[in-house]
């Protein structure tokens, strides 16, 4: 049996005030459907593609995505993927904006 390993990352960072968003993997393939999400809130929804402030296609922004969302802390972010095959979509990466990732110039 052979067997292969890949991950995915996500990272979020002040840049002119917004919130860039970044991702990487060192997988040959994309996420099914793979989306990056930010959230209205103070939590992750239950349903992964509900209550977004913002979202992209994982194919995009290769170099960072801006959001045009000003920068704070406690903004809920996500990678977020439809499970196989073709099933509902789930959170997989999540994370958080803190003051350690940048100023909070908005909040």
């Amino acid at each position: 049996m052979e067997k292969a390993t890949f991950t995915w990352e996500l990272e979020a960072y002040e840049h002119k005030s917004n919130i860039w968003l970044k991702w990487t993997t060192n997988s040959p393939f994309r996420a099914q459907q793979g989306q990056i999400r930010v959230y209205k809130g103070d939590t992750f929804p239950d349903n992964p593609e509900q209550h977004t402030e913002k979202w992209c296609w994982d194919n995009d922004h290769k170099q960072g995505w801006d959001t045009g969302i000003k920068w704070g802390t406690g903004w809920h972010c996500a990678y977020i993927a439809q499970s196989s095959p073709n099933g509902p979509y789930v959170r997989f990466i999540s994370l958080i904006t803190t003051k350690d990732m940048g100023p909070d110039v908005a909040k």
